[in-house]
């Protein structure tokens, strides 16, 4: 203060500072999302640059409207857990660095929140980047593709069909969300239809079964809260079905195939890989033995002809009980209830159809996950970034006929 009791005149005021810091940590958040699925070097950059942005914005002074404490702490709860069952590992067990791979694939939960809080207009500028990069990646990787047998399409830097099913059938429902509000729109209905179309058409040739499974419940589920029929959703699971028999029968060494078989090599090591991995849940069931130990408990599966040694237990849940315990697992499995939940809140606050529709979609996305999730560990590397990112997305919802209030309001 001056002698006069005014405002001393700073030349560069802390709200404009922190307005760039803000416009770089949603510029970075966009690099990363547009380059997730095809760009190792786009994911790292964007998201360092999101990073900065949000540091620079902390030492100025900002504190977080972020209004859902409850998600936060428990997601605080599971990174402390997974950190424990660290230093509670058997020595020849501990792998320290998977906590920077988590801090890495949860960390975009806080950094979207925060940005779509600071400017809710973000949500759905957030998801066209989501969507933007899954098309990308999709029309990118389709002349990868070879229509034998024993080839499955993948994403630049997502090598694995899994996973990249599993992110393709999160932006499919999403996107299906997306242009059911917009179906009217002279321009962006085409443009969502030609994503839709090509992340489903991605999403068939990966031959990812759980993800078809997901995805097919997940656009179900945006159907029944968008339309409220059943009739439609049934519809919807008919055409999935006999999308996936006809896929079968074309192809009947496929991966799709042989995944309708319940008595497949396939189906039977993951039954003894579940039954196995029980055992070391037994052995240390409240700390786990170390994030990221799986690979190290000793799990196999021989047919008589070749051993298996598989990197996870093909099961989110098995999979966190084995390395994170109870404690690491309740606190996941608290963190997606108060998601569910504040996507409901999300829901029932909007008032604009595609605000309602990213809520639908996040929503989706989220179910999708989890149905995935039930053959595969569906929230690791980018699956898992993309699985937090809508997470955040859901939760923050508001009314966008409110967007325009308030604004800025975090970063004066």
């Amino acid at each position: 203060m001056t002698a006069t009791g005014q405002r001393a005149t700073v030349p560069f005021s802390h709200r404009r500072v922190r307005g760039v810091f803000d416009g770089l940590q949603s510029f970075g958040l966009v690099v990363f999302l547009v380059g997730l699925p095809f760009s190792e070097a786009a994911k790292s950059t964007g998201l360092a640059l999101a990073v900065v942005g949000f540091a620079g914005k902390l030492v100025l002074g900002h504190r977080p409207l972020l209004g859902r404490g409850g998600v936060l702490a428990a997601l605080g709860i599971y990174f402390a857990a997974a950190t424990l069952s660290v230093i509670m590992a058997a020595p020849e067990m501990r792998r320290p660095h998977e906590l920077l791979t988590l801090a890495m694939t949860i960390f975009p939960f806080l950094l979207v929140l925060d940005s779509i809080v600071s400017r809710p207009s973000r949500r759905l500028f957030l998801t066209g980047a989501v969507l933007t990069g899954a098309v990308v990646a999709s029309v990118l990787w389709y002349g990868s593709y070879d229509a034998g047998s024993f080839y499955r399409l993948s994403l630049g830097s997502i090598e694995n069909p899994v996973p990249a099913g599993e992110y393709l059938a999160i932006c499919l429902v999403l996107g299906t969300a997306v242009l059911f509000a917009e179906i009217r729109a002279a321009v962006v209905a085409p443009i969502t239809a030609f994503s839709v179309g090509s992340v489903g058409v991605a999403l068939a040739l990966t031959q990812s079964r759980g993800a078809l499974l997901g995805a097919t419940c997940g656009v179900a589920a945006v159907v029944w809260a968008t339309i409220r029929k059943r009739r439609y959703v049934a519809a919807v699971v008919a055409i999935a079905v006999a999308g996936i028999l006809a896929f079968a029968a074309a192809k009947p060494d496929s991966k799709i195939a042989e995944g309708l078989d319940f008595q497949s090599r396939n189906t039977q090591a993951r039954l003894e890989i579940w039954r196995q991995t029980g055992g070391r849940i037994l052995e240390r069931p409240v700390t786990g033995h170390g994030l990221g130990s799986f690979p190290l408990l000793g799990v196999t599966y021989f047919d008589g002809r070749v051993v298996e040694y598989p990197l996870n237990a093909h099961n989110v849940w098995i999979n966190s009980l084995a390395e994170t315990g109870i404690l690491g697992t309740g606190a996941l499995l608290v963190y997606l209830v108060l998601v569910l939940r504040g996507i409901g809140g999300s829901l029932r606050r909007a008032t604009h159809p595609l605000d309602r529709a990213l809520s639908i979609g996040t929503l989706g996305g989220v179910l999708v996950s989890f149905v995935a999730g039930l053959t595969a560990v569906s929230v690791d590397a980018e699956p898992g970034m993309l699985f937090f990112t809508i997470a955040a997305i859901g939760v923050s919802g508001r009314s966008l006929q409110d967007a325009e209030v308030g604004e800025v309001r975090d970063v004066a």
